[in-house]
């Protein structure tokens, strides 16, 4: 199977940090073919003037979209950033072999954009993982008070939670805030990361059940039932 992960910012890749990075190279070893799009702070290429980047990081395909990323930006070049992105991703996402799963990491929610387009483009499932939920994390922290950005990101956040076939939480506390704004609750799922990447691909076996994300690998599939 393809399958997409289309996250704006992932922790350095080199490292492994990132859980959906990870969980993409164990998905690689079941024999998938996992495809990265994300911005270039994720990977660091000499982009120059160019608008897109390919590379070959631990066993995944990485696209990277060059978009602004230097220092701590206002919100205002947040936004344009991550609008550059969705705009990006998007339309390259049309131009490769079609997936059969697509992976989101939000926030931003912007990220979200192009996952959302390319799952209904393609026909195939979204899963949305969430690792804080907005605009109510940034108004928390006190980095959002306008009412109107913050009802424009509720729409969006809601919008997601929609489309999204599986909704992923790191914990029970932001599920259970997650499923207060869903009538389909069950679409939420926990999956904790423990560090290990073959447990995080099993936990995630669990809460895509019936996705088909074991797929590519008989033998594994057979030996977890």
């Amino acid at each position: 199977m393809n399958i997409f992960i289309v996250s704006e910012h992932l922790d350095s890749l080199e490292e492994g940090k990132d859980r959906l990075f990870r969980l993409g190279r164990e998905l690689s070893s079941r024999g998938h073919a996992v495809t990265v799009l994300t911005g270039n702070q994720s990977v660091g290429m000499d982009l120059g003037r160019k608008n897109i980047g390919l590379s070959r990081k631990n066993g995944l395909n990485v696209i990277a979209f060059n978009i602004p990323s230097g220092g701590k930006p206002g919100l205002w070049q947040q936004a344009l950033a991550g609008l550059k992105f969705a705009r990006l991703a998007g339309r390259q996402g049309q131009n490769l072999p079609g997936p059969g799963l697509i992976l989101a990491k939000c926030p931003p929610l912007t990220a979200a954009l192009p996952a959302m387009k390319l799952s209904e483009y393609y026909r195939v499932p979204l899963v949305a993982e969430f690792r804080e939920l907005w605009p109510w994390a940034l108004v928390e922290r006190g980095e959002l008070s306008n009412g109107l950005i913050i009802k424009v990101l509720q729409g969006l956040e809601q919008k997601i939670y929609e489309k999204a076939s599986r909704i992923i939480a790191p914990d029970q506390a932001v599920a259970e805030r997650i499923q207060e704004n869903l009538t389909e609750r069950t679409k939420v799922r926990v999956v904790e990361d423990k560090g290990d990447s073959h447990l995080l691909g099993k936990e995630y076996d669990r809460a895509l059940s019936g996705l088909g994300l074991a797929a590519a690998d008989p033998a594994k599939a057979g030996s977890e039932q």
